[in-house]
């Protein structure tokens, strides 16, 4: 019988009956979920031939401890997790409130924790535990109403007919070795349930391939999210880099992976861990930063090679779970303000709502928040909704007074509640030229980005949206006219205008004028007099939202 009779009937159907909309707003809104590093290679703990391999992280041993293929699959046959107990991970992700679990179905090292047609090194056939890992913890997972997410690595060092080990993993995948891929991703596509996730990691495809890769996976489980490491701008959401959150907003999917220690993802027995809450707060901060700039973060735990969580682990995850269980209001289905980073800490939204997270209070214990024009009808620190703030507002800039909050090593949380609409002036507002127009430049522009690349080491950030705001013009009609320099390569932008589109097109040029730049009048546009007005450019095709949108010296006019 297949895994995928065996499954909660019920979760597939509600699985099955969203739309993609709906999906990508639920793993959007999830914030904060568990990474599970386990395979052999925590048998060795990070060890080789009684020495510590210190040189890269552990769950790549079998690279930077030059261990042999023979040697390796040794190893495996004395894998046997017997202390491995699913229904207590999942317990402890839903404790630690996380809202979903990925764990490495396939690392590198080519060894698999479930059940394979196309290899003989798997749990099943190569171990002494003869158990399906993956197939025991997606229903676990699902049991504790958490989502279920798998990492499969697209570099494999056990399999024949795929690259040898090199030093960067980032090499290109054979045609032999890409079918294989194919087939196991399609295995777990299939057998397991609904996947949430699937995170693919490191090699060089081409983009054929990651795109047969991403057809295959939304061919049988169109709901499931493609993570970026597929490469070639194929995935659905961007992964930054490990342990890297951005200092930049972003304007796409986004999700930080995270490891306990930077050193290691996979077990190391001789790691040195430190104070449990000393860590949990450093990861609580991180969290906290993700979130507020509108990304998911992706917390990873190596258990050791018996299968049992390293306790230093669960205490930090349980402290954070801890936090969550009077705060997690301010993180989880929250987007990110308006007036996002502050001098003192970090901001989120929700309709008539603003989460301050206070990560750097100041000694004086006023807070101010400059721009805001809401009146707040309730001001208090979320984990204590009976300790009310005084507020005091002076023009735009308010004033909070958090002198008599308790100390932590945590964050603490003040909720602002408002009625209707926030309404609020941002820094970057655009004034009036001396020509009497308003113009739009990179310069004035706050710029949202992605990440876009064919691996690893080309991947670079991009610019995909640039967004302005114009305060109280005192008329609505607007001759919308745009200046650029002749390299410009883009054909077709969208300017949306209040929410309103209009696409633009620069292929009809004409003569530039003396300055050299083309000028090029769109029409008629209407602005909100006396209120704020917000205007953003992207490119009119989204069929790759990771694409640079590569306008430097392109000037918006409205006259």
């Amino acid at each position: 019988m297949s895994c995928q009779s065996e499954i909660n009937s019920s979760t597939q159907q509600s699985f099955q009956s969203q739309t993609e909309e709906q999906a990508i707003a639920k793993w959007e809104s999830q914030k904060y979920s568990m990474f599970i590093h386990f395979g052999a290679y925590s048998e060795l703990g990070g060890i080789w031939n009684d020495e510590r391999v210190e040189y890269g992280y552990s769950e790549q041993i079998r690279a930077h401890g030059n261990i042999t293929k023979e040697e390796f699959r040794e190893v495996a046959s004395t894998f046997n997790p017997v202390n491995w107990n699913p229904d207590s991970v999942a317990v402890l992700a839903k404790n630690a409130g996380m809202k979903s679990i990925v764990i490495t179905a396939k690392h590198h090292d080519g060894f698999s924790l479930y059940e394979t047609e196309y290899s003989d090194f798997d749990i099943i056939d190569a171990t002494p535990y003869k158990r399906n890992i993956i197939k025991k913890l997606a229903e676990a997972t699902r049991e504790q109403g958490l989502d279920f997410g798998v990492y499969f690595s697209l570099i494999d060092w056990d399999y024949e007919h795929a690259l040898p080990i090199s030093s960067h993993n980032s090499d290109s995948i054979p045609p032999q070795h890409h079918q294989f891929n194919l087939n196991q991703v399609e295995e777990l596509m299939t057998e397991y349930g609904p996947i949430s996730e699937i995170w693919f990691d490191m090699g060089k495809p081409t983009l054929e391939q990651s795109r047969e890769l991403k057809e295959m996976v939304k061919k049988h489980q169109p709901n499931t999210l493609v993570s970026g490491r597929l490469w070639n701008d194929q995935g659905d959401f961007v992964v930054m880099g490990d342990n890297v959150s951005p200092d930049f907003r972003m304007g796409t999917l986004w999700q930080t992976p995270a490891s306990m220690f930077d050193e290691t993802w996979g077990y190391r027995s001789w790691q040195e861990r430190g104070n449990p809450q000393e860590k949990a707060a450093e990861k609580l901060r991180k969290l906290v930063k993700v979130v507020s700039n509108g990304g998911n973060y992706l917390l990873n735990i190596g258990p050791r090679g018996d299968g049992s969580i390293v306790e230093f682990e669960k205490e930090v995850l349980l402290t954070i779970g801890e936090w969550l269980d009077k705060n997690g209001e301010a993180i989880y289905g929250t987007t990110t303000s308006p007036l996002f980073e502050q001098s003192w800490g970090t901001v989120t939204s929700k309709p008539g709502q603003q989460f301050l997270f206070l990560t750097d209070p100041p000694e004086n214990g006023q807070i101010t928040i400059e721009g805001l024009r809401s009146e707040p009808t309730r001001t208090y620190l979320l984990s204590e909704p009976s300790r009310s703030l005084t507020v005091n507002q002076n023009g735009e800039e308010y004033s909070i007074d958090i002198s008599a909050l308790p100390e932590t090593d945590m964050v603490n949380v003040v909720l602002i509640e408002y009625d209707g609409e926030l309404e609020y002036v941002p820094a970057t507002t655009i004034s009036l030229s001396a020509d009497n127009n308003y113009q739009l430049t990179a310069e004035n522009a706050i710029d949202y980005h992605s990440l876009s690349g064919e691996d690893y080491y080309t991947t670079e950030p991009t610019v995909v949206e640039r967004e302005w705001f114009i305060l109280n013009p005192e008329k609505e009609e607007f001759l919308l006219r745009l200046q650029y320099p002749s390299d410009i390569t883009v054909k077709k932008l969208e300017a949306t205008i209040n929410g309103n589109p209009t696409e633009i097109s620069l292929d009809d040029r004409i003569e530039p004028e003396p300055s050299g730049n083309f000028v090029k009048e769109v029409g008629t546009v209407y602005l909100l007099a006396n209120d704020l007005n917000k205007i953003k450019l992207r490119l009119a095709d989204q069929s790759n939202p990771h694409k640079d949108l590569n306008v430097e010296g392109l000037i918006i006019e409205l006259q």
